[in-house]
This record gives C-alpha cells, sequence and structure tokens, in this order.
C-alpha cells in the first residue's frame, strides 16, 4: 500500500504545477458534485417527500376527528341489532328468516365460516346480506354466479364474525 502511494506521490510531483493545479480543481469540482448529487439532493428529496406526507396524515387525522360525532351516533349497540348465539347459529337464523336454503357449509375457525347457496333470486339473497352487517358479521368474500333463469343467482361466501 506504501508504495502505490509512493508512486501517486511521484506521479503527482512529476506533473507542472498548472496540471496539478487544473487536477486539483477538477477533484474539487467532482467532490462539490458529489455532496450536492450524491448527499445533499436525495436528502432534501426525502425530507420534502417527508414533510408532504405528514402533512396529508394531519389532513386526515383532522378529517378523522371531524367525523366522530358522526360515529358516535352510529356506535353499536347491544340491542335488536347484535344476535346471540354461535356464528352458525346467527348465518342460519338469518338465512332462514329471508328463505335462503344454505346448500353446504364450513367452518374456518371461530369467527369465519364459508358457505354454499345455490338457486337463489338475487332480491331474497340482498336482504339477507344487508341483516347479515347489521348483525355485525363481515362479508369477507362474496362470489356470485348469474344463472340462466333470470335473476337467479348462486353464491359462496366467507362470512366473519
Amino acid at each position: 500500500m506504501k508504495e502505490q502511494i509512493e508512486q501517486w506521490k511521484q506521479k503527482w510531483q512529476a506533473l507542472s504545477s498548472s496540471d496539478q493545479r487544473a487536477l486539483l480543481l477538477l477533484g474539487l469540482f467532482v467532490g462539490g458534485l458529489f455532496i450536492v448529487y450524491g448527499l445533499y439532493s436525495p436528502a432534501k428529496g426525502f425530507f420534502d417527500e417527508s414533510r408532504i406526507r405528514a402533512e396529508e396524515a394531519s389532513e386526515l387525522v383532522q378529517w378523522m376527528e371531524s367525523q366522530r360525532p358522526v360515529l358516535a351516533r352510529i356506535k353499536p349497540n347491544s340491542g335488536p341489532g347484535k344476535a346471540s348465539g354461535t356464528l352458525l347459529q346467527r348465518v342460519t337464523t338469518a338465512a332462514k328468516s329471508n328463505q335462503i336454503a344454505i346448500k353446504r357449509f364450513e367452518p374456518e375457525g371461530d369467527n369465519r365460516i364459508r358457505l354454499w347457496i345455490e338457486e337463489v333470486r338475487y332480491q331474497d339473497l340482498q336482504p339477507w346480506l344487508n341483516q347479515l352487517i347489521k348483525e355485525q358479521l363481515g362479508v369477507r368474500t362474496i362470489n356470485l354466479d348469474a344463472l340462466p333463469e333470470q335473476g337467479m343467482v348462486s353464491a359462496r361466501l366467507t362470512i366473519e364474525g
């Protein structure tokens, strides 16, 4: 390593003073470019982007705070909208009250169930789904297939409670 440094020193000293000065200025210029475009510009871009994200987050928080009274009015209560029983009981009770025949069901843990419903009128299916939502059950996935008979569908759902 010392040998290489000595070789560079000898090459430097072999240059004329104007070449040494030009090479020194070129090195300072390249170093300045590195500082500006390699360090300062990316840091400034990151800072500006972070500031914009912080402003957007602040606006979102303000909007959420403004919606707090609306959410307080629709806060779920333990009244008639919340049924008791297991998830399967709640789903089947709601299905019976809407004349929906569940062909097959498959529990997925304690709080999720997969259902297959064949040949049901869409006009009967929609109120049943609305009732499930009122009972605070979430429809995680739903696949509807139209049948040849007008207004009839087959459905595959995953419901969680």
